[in-house]
């Protein structure tokens, strides 16, 4: 069974909102609506591995009350979310896509989670992952073909919010898990600067890598949620979290991006390179500069170095994978061949290669540092391709990976189309400046759309 969810979106949170205040709709209605979309189109899509009704009633119905009463908690109260299956929940299993920890509880929140509930928002499941966001697949399909892969670990995420079961799901990134299923499910996705938001009590793979990010229907549901979540569960220890308003940045027209190529164009079809043509010539017409990677030496030297960033990425987590990965080794536990791979190399990988992977990561930030000396921010595809026919084909990380290696922020609109699927447009931004990354997007998602 093959459907369009654009026929029946769900109106976004931030839309709801005012309605909220002035008593037209209520929380408890706008979770009602999630759940008839989770009636109809979970059993196909698969998004969920853990739903709890009955708890996001009752936490709706108290969010409810508070806004009758004009006494919201925060921003985000009321809004229907889910969590990755590898974000810890004190009421739900945390387990991992691994059956190590099926049927897991560990009786205590995460961080992020923790922050979800104090602001009150509606926590209504948990959402699908392949094994430890790295191995086997879930079983989740694309909302939008159902013959299609919906993505990278970060699937369930994805999926449903692509299929209008949820405004707002949260996910994270190694290489590009919430970004490219965010463009293959139609979404905006955003990963936030590494270290703006808090990541303990998340099952780690690759700790200096993984990023926090959210798929959401709307821009500004995606600031907000990743603006109270940086403030209130906080950044990683030591790191800078997100600052700027409380809703979404006004928009700010960006003067000059270059392009990003990266080795993925080598493998993108015609249809998809047109499209992406298209948007360039319309920015270009709206007197945005698209400039080329070869038009300076410090932006080429950038684009030759989106060569290494995969392999940059696989040597640190090989590293930093050694626990929990090696305990589960040890007490006789396999896993997919993709983290098998990995953890040969975590056995033969010295400190000095590890510290060779951090030092290239540490020259790719400061590449893109001096990039902004000269454009306003980078823009280009989120993947190579729409989303490929047939689950185990998750597709290609390539084009993603930059922004994540290198820590700077980064997000997907879906203002694109190719073969009759969703294509997303990539714009990156620069360390720390995610308000500014959000200004560029608003303009450019209100002019491209």
């Amino acid at each position: 069974m093959n459907y369009d969810p654009k026929v029946i979106k769900l109106p976004s949170f931030e839309s709801r909102v005012p309605l909220f205040l002035s008593g037209e709709d209520t929380p408890s209605q706008y979770l009602e609506q999630c759940i008839s979309m989770i009636e109809q189109f979970e059993p196909e899509v698969q998004a969920f591995v853990t739903l709890n009704i009955e708890s996001a009633k009752e936490a709706a119905n108290l969010s409810s009350n508070r806004y009758s009463e004009g006494n919201p908690l925060s921003p985000i109260d009321g809004l229907p979310i889910g969590l990755k299956d590898i974000i810890e929940t004190s009421d739900m299993p945390t387990q991992c896509g691994s059956p190590i920890y099926e049927g897991n509880i560990t009786g205590r929140d995460a961080p992020v989670t923790a922050a979800l509930r104090r602001g009150g928002a509606v926590i209504v499941g948990k959402t699908a992952t392949t094994e430890f966001a790295y191995g086997n697949i879930a079983r989740t399909r694309n909302p939008y073909d159902l013959d299609r892969t919906p993505g990278s670990s970060s699937s369930g995420s994805a999926a449903a919010v692509g299929a209008g079961m949820l405004p707002v799901a949260i996910g994270t990134q190694l290489m590009s898990s919430v970004m490219r299923p965010a463009s293959y499910c139609g979404q905006v996705g955003v990963k936030p600067t590494y270290g703006a938001i808090r990541q303990a009590a998340i099952h780690p793979f690759s700790p200096s890598g993984e990023h926090v990010g959210a798929h959401t229907t709307t821009l500004g549901d995606a600031w907000t949620v990743l603006k109270y979540l940086s403030n209130h569960a906080g950044p990683v220890p030591g790191s800078y979290g997100i600052v700027g308003p409380e809703l979404l940045p006004p928009e700010k027209k960006p003067l000059r991006l270059m392009r990003m190529y990266t080795p993925g164009w080598e493998i993108t079809d015609q249809e998809v390179k047109n499209n992406l043509e298209i948007m360039l010539d319309t920015l270009s017409n709206l007197d945005v500069e698209i400039i080329e990677p070869s038009s300076d030496p410090s932006l080429k030297a950038l684009e030759v170095e989106f060569k290494r960033v995969e392999w940059c990425i696989a040597e640190i987590a090989a590293f930093e994978m050694r626990w929990p990965f090696f305990e589960y080794e040890k007490a006789g536990h396999t896993h997919h061949e993709r983290i098998d791979n990995l953890l040969k190399r975590a056995h033969e990988i010295t400190l000095d290669e590890y510290h060779n992977a951090l030092n290239f990561k540490k020259h790719l930030r400061d590449l893109f540092n001096k990039a902004s000396d000269i454009v306003d921010g980078v823009i280009g595809l989120t993947a190579p391709e729409v989303a490929p026919v047939g689950l185990e084909n998750l597709g290609h990380p390539v084009n993603c990976s930059p922004a994540t290696c290198s820590g700077v922020p980064s997000l997907t609109l879906p203002l694109m189309t190719a073969h009759n699927m969703p294509l997303g447009l990539q714009l990156i931004g620069f360390y720390g400046q995610d308000s500014n990354l959000f200004a560029m997007a608003n303009w450019v998602n209100k002019n491209l759309s």
